[in-house]
């Protein structure tokens, strides 16, 4: 019997369906080896509820979406991408149902089916349903259980009706072998319905399915339908087994010469090149030794010319006419510092300060503030049923704490110390970081101090190679330093101005790693190549990096073709707002024969000269001020399409610096942390629909109160569960914060 298995679809005839009819069909089947070998065939049905042609819209969306998550997605097998592109589906159409113009009592219902190998795999969410036939017999898939053995988790799946009716939806899935002959359908249920469950049977098992599909719409519409009649019909055959039918002998070549070395068939051409090589060495032997020649009778005319002596002192100051000068200067210096001190003193006394007709209406305005504040914290933390006012209306505790905040500023701006308003402003920043997802870092260690290690050091970059060490770029001095992040141990593998080969090192430039390699460019345009194990610069040609802008500062790397250690390179030109792309050659070490390719295909929205942070996965995203643009297979994205949500706390924090951006995997959610200098923050985003999911700020006090003040480069690492962990360069130290 053939292991392999083909499908015969059918689908319904535009002409032949009723006018107000909006349910969709679509289906893929790959014509690539990879994606059928990693995906296979897919098929999708949208039932849609309704005639508004928002909904349409909607519903081809929806299709488009969930087939490209499905085909993007490698992190899972078939049915968990199929579930999560389905899962993707619903947030995106959640966020969008205002901006699409979708009414309430309408909506979409998805239901998908893909084919890979011998097995197939369901994922649904609303009435659409998806049937197989075998052996005579028709089920439902996935089987409804029994209601008394119903899980309370398939019933919670089962609430929402529709795509984008709630945020977080598990859809329903099945999975199971296939069989030859095996008939299967992506049926709406309002069609099901009409025509009857055994008329559908009989149909799809007496057919072939396209004839399966006429048969069925036309008795949809004998019956009266009307609406949703969406049908997908599709048959299981299989392959017959191939055979050998000749064998491939080896064929020899005939010529009495092959593999001899080449020869050039003109006379005596070798034995002339060969001549003229040696011809062209002794020239240059020459030129050599008539130059060494030339710096030898400089060396010994110079030795002839004359010089003057050096002079020595005639006499000797006296002891006694030192030390009166000594006492004389000190005497000069000390006369100056009480001169700095009477001035000092009599600014602080000409300062303005408080009238006595002033100083009672500023106490009464402190007071009423604190009293304000102290009554507005009250309302918010009085529980009621164990519950305080953040838990019980979030708005209105919100009001009452920017209230409470607002009453301490007057309070500090009426003359009470800081100190004395730390305890009011605590419970004030506790409530705010509660509505607002704000978390405050806890667990914060120093990995390696480099201001203690190193004099003159001003890091600019840093880079986490694959395995987990960290290489920093110092300006000060021109050096790369590598950070053992367990040990904290720090080993200089580059300096400027050091000789490597032909070539002398330049200053630092850009940096970045991929596979087992860690790139540098100087700033004398050439480019060096770090072995991990090997931990020392060679050589890299890199064409092309004359031409780049020297405030460009953007540069990233992608693992070409796992596992070959080869990578793409991507820079973005500050001159020339263009997106350069380094390809490889499939040779190991990694070489670049040729010069870089433009990599976007139209202009972004944003300028990407403009971009802040350059981060590459399967997309290439750059980071702006305020949000993020996706680039898709060199394609950018709108930004109506694609941006960051802004974060909750707009009123507290308006402003928005975004500096650094990073991408990691905690659990099973693909997430963005960026860096936001204006605020002092991290900000973690999901990647998916670029929807807000928590903040982290600095402790109020202690030691770690400063530490995201200035942050110049960072790194998120994936964790499979529990809290992630960012390492950050500071301008004094590498620190490591759990992201808790």
């Amino acid at each position: 019997m053939s292991n392999r298995l083909a499908t015969r679809i059918g689908l319904p005839a535009p002409e032949d369906r009723l006018a107000g009819a909006l349910d969709l069909v679509r289906f893929h089947e790959p014509t690539v080896g990879a994606l059928a070998r990693t995906k296979g065939s897919l098929f999708l049905l949208a039932q849609v509820t309704g005639h508004e042609p928002a909904l349409a819209r909607a519903a081809a969306d929806a299709l488009a979406q969930v087939e490209h998550d499905y085909y993007y997605d490698l992190s899972a097998g078939a049915l968990g991408a199929l579930g999560k592109a389905l899962a993707g589906a619903n947030r995106r159409l959640y966020h969008q149902r205002g901006r699409l113009g979708i009414p309430r009592r309408s909506g979409v219902s998805v239901v998908a089916l893909a084919i890979h190998g011998r097995e197939a795999h369901v994922a649904k969410l609303g009435p659409a349903a998806a049937v197989i036939l075998r052996g005579g017999r028709m089920y439902e898939l996935p089987p409804p259980p029994a209601v008394r053995e119903e899980d309370p988790r398939i019933r919670e799946r089962r609430v929402a009706a529709t795509l984008g009716e709630a945020l977080e939806i598990q859809p329903y899935t099945w999975q199971g072998e296939l069989a030859p002959d095996d008939r299967l359908a992506l049926v709406s249920r309002n069609l099901a319905q009409v025509v009857g469950v055994d008329e559908l049977k009989h149909a799809l098992s007496g057919l072939r399915p396209a004839a399966a599909v006429e048969h069925l719409e036309r008795l949809f519409q004998i019956r009266g339908g009307r609406g949703s009649d969406g049908i997908l019909a599709v048959e299981i055959t299989a392959l017959p087994a191939t055979a050998t039918t000749h064998h491939l002998e080896p064929v020899r070549p005939a010529e009495p010469l092959a593999g001899l070395p080449d020869q050039s068939p003109v006379p005596l051409a070798d034995a002339i090149g060969r001549l003229l090589h040696q011809i062209g060495d002794g020239w240059a032997a020459g030129q050599r030794a008539v130059g060494r020649g030339v710096l030898y009778a400089f060396n010994i005319l110079f030795a002839f010319v004359p010089r003057r002596r050096p002079e020595y002192p005639r006499q000797i100051l006296r002891t006694a006419v030192v030390e009166e000068g000594r006492r004389r200067r000190i005497g000069l210096v000390g006369m100056v510092a009480v001169a700095a001190m009477l001035a000092a003193g009599s600014t602080v006394a000409s300062l303005p300060s408080a009238k006595p007709a002033e100083a009672i209406p500023r106490a009464e305005v402190a007071r009423t503030a604190i009293e304000e504040a102290h009554t507005l914290i009250a309302q918010v933390e009085a529980r009621i049923d164990g519950l305080d006012l953040i838990d019980r209306a979030p708005e209105s505790a919100k009001e009452l704490l920017n209230g409470a905040f607002a009453a301490l500023q007057r309070a500090a701006g009426a003359g009470i110390p800081p100190a004395a308003l730390e305890r009011l402003r605590t419970r004030v920043d506790a409530g705010l970081d509660e509505i607002y997802a704000v978390a405050r870092i806890r667990d914060a260690s120093v990995v390696t101090s480099l201001a203690a290690a190193f004099k003159d050091v001003h890091p600019l970059d840093m880079a986490v190679a694959t395995d987990g060490s960290l290489w920093v770029t110092d300006t000060g001095r021109g050096r790369v330093i590598r950070v053992d992040p367990l040990n904290g141990e720090l080993r200089v593998v580059y300096r400027a101005g050091q000789a490597l080969g032909s070539r002398t090192a330049g200053d630092p430039w850009l940096i970045a790693t991929a596979a087992t390699d860690v790139v540098l460019v100087d700033r004398q345009r050439q480019a060096w190549r770090f072995d991990l194990q090997e931990q020392e610069p060679r050589p890299l040609s890199l064409p092309g990096l004359d031409a780049i802008a020297p405030s460009s500062h953007l540069l990233s790397a992608l693992q070409h073709r796992p596992p070959l250690e080869i990578f793409n390179l991507y820079l973005v030109d500050a001159g020339s707002g263009a997106v350069d792309k380094w390809t490889p050659g499939n040779v190991v070490p990694v070489v670049y024969a040729n010069g870089p390719e433009p990599f976007l295909e139209e202009e972004p929205d944003l300028p990407a000269a403009e971009a802040r942070d350059l981060f590459v996965d399967a997309n290439l995203w750059l980071l702006q001020a305020r949000t993020v643009t996706r680039v898709n297979f060199g394609t950018p994205q709108p930004q109506a399409d694609y941006s960051l949500d802004s974060p909750p706390d707009g009123e507290v924090r308006p402003q928005l610096d975004y500096r650094i951006l990073d991408g990691a995997t905690v659990g099973d959610r693909e997430l963005f942390y960026v860096y936001d200098a204006a605020n002092a923050r991290i900000i973690a985003f999901q990647r998916a629909d670029g929807s807000f999911v928590r903040q982290w700020l600095a402790p109020r006090l202690g030691p770690a109160a400063g530490i995201l003040d200035e942050v110049l480069a960072m790194s998120v690492a994936s964790v499979a569960d529990g809290p992630p962990v960012a390492v950050l360069l500071t301008p004094e130290a590498v620190v490591r914060v759990v992201l808790e």
